[in-house]
């Protein structure tokens, strides 16, 4: 799972971010790049919500390392591997993985379908890949096959690719790069939940993700039934793992949050019941986990509690116009995967600087901008809006907007600071103005 090359950035950076918010311009930066580099694909999944505006492209290897010149010279500090299309179906993939390596620039997640995730990609990202995000997305070549739409082999030949990198980077005792296995529930798999989870964890998996599947037909999408099983199914699920390799749980297709928070609430009550005597003793006498994974997870949910109360209550804006951008193999750029339809500059025509400190990027800013400055009461203006869109505002459906830099309570407070300021200062400005006006 991408976290957007966070932790990656120094003090000077995220200072440069909170500047570049303070003054509606970029100050530094990208500090992160979302990279593309092949429109092409080699299966054809029936849910791909990207095919509409996928080509043929892929960025050639002399411009890639151009811009991995001008990344470096940028202070990017890291850079994830994604696309419309595969980014391992790239033609001279090796080539660009070694130049990558060169570069010092970390690659923070690769995410991939693995088809061709083979013994040379495997060493090459042993060497330079923090995360590698295997979209496997349901349990046998049968239902693979119709989703995927490619041949029931394929999937074999998926299991045992991310076996051998499982494999290497133990063999080289290197804990990257993570392994992480996705999974799409919708209405045709959900009864898998469980078989989902325990083969993920067959396969070394470090992180597990569950999300859903969005826009689909009537016909295709669950009964309120269905999605009753689907909560016990995960609840089951939650009892057992307890976060320990489950990252993510979403439903594109409905807002399950709400349940999902009664489930938190419930199991935490049951907990809090427990002593601690009887509490301490199933620690110890679980063996599904190692003692390093236990201690590792009582330690990550102290760590989300103290996220959780350093930032109640406070906006989650979007900084993405601050910190990173999408490069597509056509050479457009566009701020993020979400709004990767949005046109903001091309590094075909125009080097990268010219794009992050352009026109268009600086509008955009000016849209996110006033997002902060009008919080919940934002509401998306598509005359005056060129680049946001009404899933942008705070509280918005962005799965995106603040997940990434949350963590940095101490940013993320001083980033509120800054928009509760800006915001008293519009208010004074508007009954200033109302004043006037009387």
């Amino acid at each position: 799972m991408s976290e957007f090359g966070w932790k990656y950035l120094t003090r000077s950076d995220r200072d440069a971010i909170l500047q570049g918010i303070r003054e509606g311009r970029a100050v530094g930066g990208p500090y992160h790049a979302e990279i593309h580099p092949a429109d092409r694909c080699n299966i054809e999944c029936f849910f791909c919500s990207t095919a509409a505006i996928r080509g043929t492209d892929e960025i050639p290897t002399s411009r890639f390392e151009e811009l991995l010149d001008e990344l470096k010279t940028a202070g990017t500090r890291s850079i994830r591997l994604s696309g419309g299309g595969e980014p391992l179906f790239h033609r001279q993939i090796k080539p660009v993985l070694a130049a990558i390596a060169r570069s010092g620039i970390p690659i923070e997640n690769l995410t991939t379908n693995a088809v061709i995730l083979g013994d040379e990609i495997a060493s090459l990202l042993v060497d330079c890949c923090d995360q590698v995000t295997v979209s496997l997305n349901t349990i046998d070549p049968e239902s693979w096959s119709s989703m995927m739409q490619s041949p029931p082999k394929n999937y074999e030949r998926v299991l045992e690719n991310v076996r051998r990198l499982d494999r290497l980077r133990k063999a080289r005792r290197s804990a990257t790069p993570g392994i992480t296995i996705q999974f799409l529930v919708w209405k045709e798999n959900y009864r898998d939940i469980p078989r989902m989870y325990d083969l993920a964890t067959s396969l070394g998996a470090d992180a597990i993700l569950f999300n859903g599947l969005s826009s689909l037909p009537p016909e295709k999408r669950m009964s309120e039934t269905e999605k009753k099983e689907m909560l016990v199914l995960y609840e089951q699920l939650i009892r057992q793992d307890e976060y320990r390799r489950i990252a993510s749980i979403e439903s594109y297709e409905t807002d399950i949050s709400p349940q999902l928070a009664e489930i938190h609430d419930r199991l935490g009550r049951e907990r809090a019941a427990r002593s601690a005597i009887s509490r301490l003793w199933r620690l110890a006498t679980r063996r599904d986990f190692t003692i390093r994974e236990k201690i590792a997870h009582n330690l990550r949910i102290r760590r989300i509690r103290e996220i959780q109360r350093g930032t109640e209550g406070l906006d989650d804006a979007c900084i993405i116009g601050w910190h990173s951008l999408l490069i597509r193999p056509s050479g457009e750029v566009a701020p993020c995967c979400i709004l990767q339809h949005r046109r903001l500059g091309n590094v075909y025509q125009q080097s990268l600087a010219e794009v992050w400190n352009g026109e268009p990027y600086e509008q955009f800013r000016a849209e996110l901008r006033r997002i902060m400055d009008e919080g919940t009461a934002w509401q998306h203006d598509p005359d005056s809006d060129r680049t946001v869109d009404g899933k942008c505002g705070i509280g918005g459906e962005c799965p995106i907007r603040s997940f990434y830099y949350r963590p940095d309570v101490e940013f993320f407070k001083a980033m509120a600071g800054e928009t509760t300021s800006q915001k008293a200062e519009v208010r004074a400005r508007q009954k200033a103005e109302g004043r006037r006006q009387k």
